[in-house]
C-alpha cells in the first residue's frame, strides 16, 4: 500500500513538474524553428582562407533541418573571419599571465533573387590563464576555446538566419 502511494505521488509530482515547465514556455535548446523557404541554403566561405567556422556552422544548420549546398535557395556568405590573440594581463616579472582570444565574423544572407536580407558583424571573446610551465596545456586550452567560440558564433548565425523574413515567390 505504501509502495503504491509513493509511486502515485512520484507520478503526480512528475506530471506537475512537466505541466509547470510547459506552462512557462520552457523548451530545450538546439532546435530552431526555420521557415520552409529558408530550408535550402548555399554556404559560401572566403576562397583565400580555410574557414574554421564553416564546418561547425554547417553541422548546426543541418541539425536544424537546413539542406546546405544544394545549389538553390538562400545564400549565406561568410565574408571575413578573423582570429586574434593579445596579452590581457602581465605578471610582476612582465610575464604574460592571461591572453584574450577574439574571433570576428562578417556574413551576408541573400535571398534567392540575390537581394541582401541580412548583413552582420558578430564576435566572440574569451580570456584564459597562460602558464609558461605548462605551455602544451595552455595551447590545448586555447584550441578548445576557439572551438567553443566557433560553436557560439555558429549558434548566433543560426538564430539570426531563422529570423530572416522568407521571401515570397513572385508569380
Amino acid at each position: 500500500m505504501i509502495r503504491c502511494q509513493s509511486r502515485l505521488s512520484a507520478t503526480i509530482f512528475f506530471t506537475a513538474c512537466c505541466l509547470l515547465l510547459s506552462a512557462c514556455g520552457f523548451h530545450l535548446r538546439g532546435s530552431a524553428d526555420i521557415a520552409e523557404p529558408l530550408r535550402q541554403l548555399t554556404l559560401k566561405t572566403p576562397e583565400r582562407s580555410r574557414s574554421q567556422l564553416a564546418p561547425t556552422l554547417r553541422r548546426q544548420l543541418e541539425a536544424n533541418g537546413v539542406s546546405v549546398n544544394k545549389g538553390k535557395g538562400y545564400l549565406l556568405q561568410i565574408v571575413s573571419e578573423k582570429r586574434s590573440r593579445r596579452e590581457a594581463t602581465l605578471g610582476a616579472n612582465a610575464d604574460i599571465d592571461e591572453y584574450e582570444l577574439t574571433t570576428k565574423v562578417n556574413f551576408i544572407v541573400r535571398d534567392p533573387q540575390g537581394e541582401v536580407v541580412l548583413e552582420r558583424d558578430i564576435e566572440a571573446e574569451r580570456t584564459y590563464d597562460y602558464d609558461t610551465d605548462a605551455e602544451t596545456a595552455s595551447n590545448a586550452q586555447e584550441a578548445q576555446l576557439y572551438t567553443e567560440m566557433d560553436k557560439q558564433l555558429a549558434n548566433q548565425i543560426l538564430r539570426l538566419y531563422t529570423h530572416v523574413q522568407a521571401a515570397t515567390p513572385t508569380p
